[in-house]
């Protein structure tokens, strides 16, 4: 859990963002409900598809992204949607690409080209370097659909840890999911905020505080999904002090023993990652690297406002119940991919 925020410097104190605070946008409907669920299209450009885990993570070869149509784009998101994070590599895409191809699935965040920094130093122990995370998880709309393309890395070392959300929230027990549909996490960047400035550093606009379901539904598949931070979350709104604690702390516990629910992706340059923020947790994995070879740059598109649907979604385990008592076309998921 993150620990009091400090150096309120008067650096901090003084500087003067110049966006003004972010308001809710009703985002553009999800391109997945476009697709054909049987993604003939992309599928018939694939020289293979491979399933990484049981769980979450896809490969898909013999794929340019730069090549693909409206049709094979709006399969390509409901794979992401089912699998969680898909992968490609030799990808020819350019930055300009990049930034096109994700217009495709909404409204696009800024763009970031970063070099991976030393995430075990002091300087970012306290910020969402060091930790898994969600990106954005503080906005109104947090990103949906999101693209990481490596322009460089090392030989080895950089990699990045992938887990699904969905099937964490599926392996708690019956009494813990239906504790946790209640709650609602409160989602912070305040020390991203404070630890930029005092590194001599910029950022956009001040700080938010903003709660979200601690349980969100996806409204593609209508699946639950945790939407935990640990990089983010301060606590839990309708918790006291210390249950607010305990609870974040057994779900940092839960997220970091999920080996059977994680997918690990070795990156080389040209390679890209696709994944839905909405129910995919990550981090990259520290040390070992010269961090100077490692850059990338990442796109996204806001998401809808995160909510939860108790009517509607149901979980892993009830959907896989479910289609094998229904013999009706549903989203396939978990150990058949799609």
């Amino acid at each position: 859990m993150i620990a009091a925020h400090t150096g309120l410097t008067e650096q901090v104190f003084s500087y003067r963002p110049v966006d003004p605070p972010v308001q809710e946008i009703q985002p553009p409907k999800d391109r997945a409900f476009f697709a054909d669920p049987e993604k003939k299209s992309l599928l018939s450009v694939a020289s293979k598809v491979k399933h990484l885990t049981p769980y979450i993570g896809t490969e898909v070869q013999g794929v340019q992204l730069s090549q693909l149509d409206e049709k094979q784009k709006d399969e390509l998101a409901l794979l992401v949607a089912e699998r969680g994070v898909v992968f490609f590599r030799d990808q020819d895409l350019t930055l300009e690409g990049q930034h096109e191809f994700s217009k495709h699935y909404g409204i696009s965040l800024r763009q970031y080209t970063y070099f991976r920094r030393d995430i075990r130093s002091f300087e970012n122990t306290s910020s969402a370097f060091a930790e898994y995370h969600s990106d954005h998880s503080f906005e109104i709309n947090p990103p949906s659909y999101t693209m990481l393309r490596m322009v460089k890395t090392p030989e080895y070392g950089g990699d990045t840890i992938f887990t699904s959300q969905t099937a964490l929230f599926d392996k708690l027990s019956p009494t813990f999911q239906k504790t946790f549909e209640g709650l609602h996490a409160v989602h912070s960047s305040e020390h991203i905020f404070i630890n930029t400035l005092n590194r001599g550093g910029k950022t956009f606009r001040l700080p938010v505080r903003r709660e979200h379901p601690l349980i969100r539904t996806h409204p593609v598949t209508s699946l639950k999904a945790l939407f935990y931070n640990p990089a983010f979350i301060l606590n839990i709104a309708e918790l006291k002090g210390a249950e607010s604690f305990h609870t974040l702390n057994f779900l940092r516990d839960h997220l970091h023993s999920a080996d059977d629910l994680t997918v690990r992706w070795h990156w080389e340059a040209g390679s890209v990652a696709f994944w839905d923020n909405r129910v995919v947790i990550h981090r990259a994995v520290p040390g070992g690297y010269n961090t100077d070879e490692r850059e990338g740059t990442r796109t996204a598109v806001y998401g809808e406002k995160p909510f939860f649907d108790a009517a509607s979604s149901k979980t892993l385990s009830e959907w896989s119940d479910q289609k094998l008592s229904d013999t009706a076309p549903v989203v396939k998921l978990g150990l058949d991919g799609f």
